[in-house]
């Protein structure tokens, strides 16, 4: 599992992600999901920056969760790539946020192994 900020959905992502996620799939044999976590954020908005470790801004979570079912031990690192790779697509393609500023804290930014 890993993740990046979106300022929301935006089409050419979709459309990417669209297209690769087929191929990629198939190449490692594992299921992935994309989720948006489409929350309002007028209440969060008001905290000042400095007060919690959590960046603020109009920046919404999107996770990248991977599952399969085979045991094999050198699956993690291909899935990690491969969800990566899926969170590269999101951040290019996003209109509102720089890649720059998509770095950082977030609520699914780090690969969390089972």
């Amino acid at each position: 599992m890993s993740g990046v900020f979106s300022s929301g959905p935006q089409r050419d992502a979709a459309k990417n992600l669209v297209s690769r996620l087929p191929s990629l799939s198939k190449e490692s044999n594992a299921n992935f999901t994309i989720a948006y976590e489409l929350l309002p954020k007028e209440k969060t908005l008001t905290i000042p920056n400095n007060a919690t470790a959590h960046t603020r801004g109009p920046l919404f979570n999107v996770l990248v969760l991977a599952t399969w079912e085979d045991k094999d031990p050198n699956k993690l690192d291909v899935l990690r790539n491969a969800t990566s790779e899926l969170g590269r697509i999101v951040v290019q393609g996003e209109k509102v946020i720089t890649e720059h500023q998509n770095t950082g804290y977030g609520h699914y930014s780090e690969l969390q192994e089972q």
